[in-house]
């Protein structure tokens, strides 16, 4: 965790269309930030719907310091590979439900003003490096997920069978619906509905956890930081696997080939302003999520 950071002046807001509609709330966020003396920017196709307040187009060639996410988890996911790829903090904004990956809801703009004075801090979350091999050599995907690597089947072939192993070549099937490889951040995410722990995102590990397992063995198993994880399809008649990185199908895995999992060096810096220990953030976004399905 870095402390003691510099003062943050120019931002690239990342606003999500379907979350905001009008782009009122991102307006708002612009607004305000421009107020306190920022240079914002916003994608140059969006610049119409933000005429008349001041906001910058990419192309104007200014530098980000951070990159503001207004959506929901996925538009944090979304934006993590760009945060990555400039190597800039990212600080989510939640237009969603639970948003476990954003720092801030909507009614909490004041927050920002911390941003002017150096007052927060940046953290390092683990990502995920993923490459296949379908039997031409090891060839390494796209991107560094955020959340994690799943592995899943068409619902009409019946359950897969997903052999994993470890670097030291311990193996164990799953016949299952398919296999969740996560990150500590992906822990909230998609393992959390699938019944599996959650993890403090300070740590590196690697929560592998089975969808639906046809087997009385249905537990996760979490491993250390230099894990290097293989999952081969042995799934009956030859059918292939879907593999997903953070939502998004990157792969159809035939039969036999694989796809190895372990900790990327891009870790994604995430800025924040209130520290909180997973189990106080897991009860604050839970009352609220709570609260906002009643009021549906």
């Amino acid at each position: 965790m870095d402390k003691n950071m510099q003062p943050i002046r120019t931002i690239l807001l990342r606003p999500n269309a379907k979350k905001d509609d009008g782009f009122a709330v991102s307006r708002g966020t612009a607004t305000y930030l421009l107020s306190r003396g920022a240079a914002v920017l916003v994608p140059d196709a969006l610049l119409p719907a933000f005429a008349g307040i001041g906001v910058l187009g990419e192309s104007a060639g200014i530098v980000p310091e951070l990159i503001l996410s207004l959506g929901g988890d996925g538009t944090v996911l979304a934006a993590s590979e760009e945060a990555i790829a400039r190597d800039v903090p990212l600080l989510g904004i939640n237009m969603g439900r639970l948003g476990f990956l954003a720092e801030l809801e909507t009614d909490q703009l004041k927050k920002l003003d911390a941003l002017f004075t150096g007052e927060y801090t940046v953290t390092r979350r683990m990502t995920l490096s993923v490459s296949a091999d379908l039997g031409e050599g090891e060839t390494e995907l796209p991107g560094y997920p955020l959340n994690d690597v799943v592995f899943s089947h068409d619902r009409e072939d019946g359950l897969a069978l997903l052999s994993l192993s470890d670097q030291a070549g311990n193996v164990i099937d799953y016949h299952a619906d398919g296999l969740i490889l996560a990150t500590p951040s992906g822990s909230t995410a998609y393992t959390l509905s699938a019944g599996g722990p959650i993890v403090d995102d300070e740590m590196d590990a690697i929560c592998v956890t089975p969808v639906c397992p046809h087997s009385f063995f249905n537990r996760s198993v979490i491993f250390g930081r230099d894990a290097r994880l293989t999952v081969e399809n042995r799934s009956p008649l030859g059918r292939d696997v879907t593999v997903s990185l953070d939502g998004r199908e990157r792969l159809r895995l035939p039969f036999g080939s694989a796809v190895t999992v372990g900790r990327s060096d891009h870790p994604l810096k995430m800025l924040s302003f209130d520290r909180h220990a997973v189990l106080s953030t897991l009860n604050r976004k839970m009352q609220m999520a709570d609260m906002k399905y009643r009021n549906e």
